[in-house]
């Protein structure tokens, strides 16, 4: 019985892994409770799901809001900039819907492209912005090239996404099931998946991301 007590036993980093989730995901969604602050949340969010993926215990709310504090004004900027961007081709994806004939639809897929691309870029530049001080140029430049290298998880990452936006919409049922998880502790969940890969691309870069000897609580 002792074992199972034990800090570094399986059952125990599982269940420390599962609280260390629920009070990432706390802390993401009271982070983006402003709207605006949304890219400093989830700069924060991969700062601290990275460090799971890695093996290790961090202390969540101090990570979290320290990361948040320290990446604010950067994640911010990114974040309007995204927006701004997205809000610009998914209404030229609109107006190409709603009042071109059917054979000009074709019309909408440069703008489905750039969107596709505007989202990898998001998905790898919010977790560069907490494990790399580098400047908005090589940002968007990195943040580009590890989409464009990475093309199967940057793919499998949006396949992810897209699933839980239609379990949110496919239908009453499934939506309370995939909203509830989502409160819970899904943003968490489905960050830690894509963490374990960016772990790994990250340390081909030169992060140092390796687990604690023991752990902190």
């Amino acid at each position: 019985m002792s074992s199972f007590f034990d800090k570094r036993s399986i059952p125990m980093r599982i269940l420390t892994t599962l609280c260390n989730l629920i009070f990432v995901n706390i802390c993401f969604i009271i982070g983006c409770i402003p709207i605006l602050t949304i890219g400093a949340s989830v700069t924060s969010l991969y700062k601290v799901t990275i460090k799971i993926a890695a093996g290790e215990n961090p202390s969540v709310f101090r990570e979290f809001f320290g990361c948040f504090k320290e990446n604010f004004i950067r994640s911010t900027g990114f974040f309007i900039v995204y927006c701004l961007l997205a809000a610009f081709f998914g209404f030229e994806i609109y107006m190409v819907r709603t009042s071109f004939s059917q054979d000009l639809q074709w019309a909408m897929y440069p703008a489905i492209f750039f969107l596709f691309a505007i989202f990898s870029s998001s998905a790898y530049a919010f977790p560069l912005i907490g494990w790399f001080d580098e400047t908005v140029k090589q940002l968007i430049k990195n943040s580009l090239l590890l989409a464009i290298t990475n093309l199967p998880t940057t793919i499998l990452y949006a396949a992810v996404l897209f699933g839980v936006g239609y379990a949110l919409v496919a239908n009453p049922t499934s939506y309370w099931i995939a909203f509830s998880i989502l409160i819970f502790m899904g943003f968490g969940i489905i960050a830690l998946l894509f963490s374990f890969f960016l772990k790994r691309i990250f340390e081909k870069h030169g992060a140092v991301i390796t687990p604690e000897e023991e752990i902190t609580g």
